[in-house]
């Protein structure tokens, strides 16, 4: 990235599920949400506070769809989407984000398909797109097989940060206070990459943070 976001033209959807009622709890998610939107609209940060939306434990896949539409028509700029919570793969394979009443027994119906959030962002004209999902199975948001994970990112227009491969889980260790990915994610962040640029690359982010590099 050479220039940080311009706060004017940038919008920021961060959603978090940590409470289910058929699924197990990721009390985790409820600090991440907080930390994360205190570094991303802090002093210096490339998001206005107004322009960071945060939604957690949200009561349907409506109210998480219309924020990211929101977002994505309102972006100029940047526009960065955040979930964390369970990841779910339907009976086609695809890729579903929990919501607090998601069943693992019935995910088309009962979860967000990530298909609706890169229709969302296929509309949006906002130059710089950006989705991070800390979840298990995320690296299915690339859809095709590719050897690595950055590469599609980059062809598809759309910067996509995946905790986890198509097959594997994102990890959210008892008692620690973020989940692993975004722990990490945070420190990055916050402390910067020894050696890097001022202004940190989101393939140096990403790499440094821990998330998926190649599909299984």
């Amino acid at each position: 990235m050479s220039q940080l976001p311009c706060p004017e033209g940038s919008r920021a959807v961060l959603v978090g599920a940590s409470t289910f009622h058929l699924l197990e709890d990721l009390p985790a998610v409820q600090a991440n949400l907080p930390a994360l939107r205190s570094l991303l609209t802090g002093p210096g940060g490339p998001f206005l506070t107004g322009h960071c939306g945060s939604l957690i434990d949200p009561a349907s896949t409506r109210e998480v769809s219309t924020a990211i539409r929101q977002a994505a028509r309102e972006a100029t700029d940047t526009l960065l989407i955040y979930y964390a919570g369970h990841g779910l793969l339907d009976d086609k394979g695809e890729l579903h984000l929990a919501i607090p009443d998601s069943d693992h027994t019935s995910v088309h119906d009962t979860s967000l398909p990530y298909d609706w959030i890169r229709r969302a962002i296929s509309t949006t004209r906002a130059g710089r797109r950006i989705v991070i999902l800390d979840s298990c199975y995320s690296a299915r948001a690339f859809g095709a097989q590719s050897e690595s994970v950055i590469d599609v990112a980059e062809v598809d227009g759309t910067y996509v940060m995946a905790a986890a491969g198509e097959t594997a889980v994102a990890l959210a260790p008892p008692g620690e206070t973020y989940t692993a990915f975004t722990a990490e994610l945070l420190t990055t962040l916050q402390d910067g990459v020894p050696g890097a640029a001022e202004l940190l690359d989101l393939k140096v982010i990403f790499c440094r943070s821990g998330g998926a590099r190649l599909r299984t």
